[in-house]
């Protein structure tokens, strides 16, 4: 009889032993390796979600954070960035950043102090920042420790940011009205070293593989939220030094067209972003470096909330938008034809590769 038990209790230590460190008992197959679709979730709704799709499409989980971490994200997914092996999950209504381990997505932290955070960017092993919508600026925090250390004044409403060279370029898409900076900001001395005037609203900021910065702007609606009214005005897309700041060259989109999402595919020599009448959603477009001129077809003639270009292979992800339930993410190869959908959380409107 001891013998029988020993022998089932070294067959329970081998097969333990087998299972895999990011494979839980539950079932949950997550390794770091994967697309993450940023689920924003009903506002008030406490239901935003991460998606995870593993890369050989074996797996896919519609909720990876509250599957690992047996609790909700939160209120509002805004964005997701990964940084020195830790994913930073901006939740913006809940007023919170969620901190992760990418090993194995358990739940490192959370950075709060914030009033309607937006999107994240880390600069180097112990600062990072946070893009602060209602607030007008920038919070400083402390990565080592998770908390904010300081502020950096903006225009209205920061969002997404991007790093070259020591300086920020800081996307001030409006808030609750209207903007049409880019703040540039001093990383050595946190500290804003210059403003750039640019086209109403710029909402996304890329570099492309010549080192020159490309800032979309998605124009206005007017006061009566309508297209294709007198105050509708079009958006741009704007071309800029990183050094001098000056403006290389600027495209101009029809008056009821608000471009959004902007994105680079791998080799950075093409520009992929959302057009259509909204603010929000809109038809995929492609544009070459080479060949800046915007084009009046789509490449893929649907509407998506959100856009993802996969880093490796350029494959394209669009997310349906919908803000009640659960909702598809449509995957495409480069030339626009389309692959198979995955089904994800509410209101799919961002993509991070790792």
């Amino acid at each position: 009889m001891k013998n029988s038990i020993l022998s089932l209790l070294i067959v329970v230590l081998f097969l333990s032993s087998c299972k895999k460190d990011n494979e839980p008992n539950d079932g949950i197959k997550y390794i770091p390796s994967g697309m993450f679709i940023i689920n924003e979730g009903q506002f008030q709704g406490g239901n935003a979600s991460i998606s995870y799709f593993r890369k050989n499409s074996s797996y896919t989980n519609t909720d990876i954070y509250s599957a690992i971490n047996n609790v909700p994200l939160g209120d509002v997914a805004q964005s997701m960035s990964i940084f020195n092996g830790f994913g930073y999950i901006v939740v913006n209504n809940s007023k919170k950043v969620e901190v992760v381990n990418m090993n194995d997505f358990h739940r490192a932290g959370t950075i709060k102090g914030l009033e309607s955070p937006r999107h994240f960017l880390g600069i180097n092993n112990n600062i990072g920042y946070v893009s602060d919508w209602t607030a007008n600026n920038i919070k400083i925090i402390n990565l080592l420790t998770n908390t904010v250390t300081g502020t950096i004044p903006c225009g209205a409403g920061p969002e997404e940011m991007l790093l070259t060279n020591n300086k920020v370029f800081v996307c001030n898409v409006g808030g609750f009205g209207n903007d049409s900076t880019i703040t540039v900001i001093d990383v050595t001395t946190n500290s804003v070293i210059s403003t750039i005037q640019v086209g109403l609203n710029p909402n996304s900021i890329k570099q492309d593989n010549n080192g020159t910065i490309w800032v979309l702007c998605g124009g206005t609606l007017g006061s009566d939220y309508t297209p294709g009214t007198a105050d509708d005005i079009g958006g741009t897309l704007m071309q800029i030094d990183p050094t001098t700041y000056s403006i290389l060259k600027r495209l101009n989109f029809a008056a009821d067209q608000h471009p959004v999402k902007l994105a680079t595919n791998p080799t950075k020599d093409k520009l992929y972003y959302l057009q259509g009448n909204s603010n929000t959603t809109g038809k995929v477009f492609r544009m070459t470096i080479s060949n800046p001129i915007l084009q009046t077809l789509p490449l893929i003639d649907r509407e998506f909330y959100g856009l993802g270009i996969d880093p490796t292979t350029e494959n394209i992800y669009g997310g349906i938008g919908n803000y009640t339930v659960n909702t598809y993410v449509l995957k495409y190869q480069r030339n626009g034809t389309f692959v198979d959908s995955v089904k994800v959380g509410v209101a799919p409107n961002g993509f991070v590769f790792n």
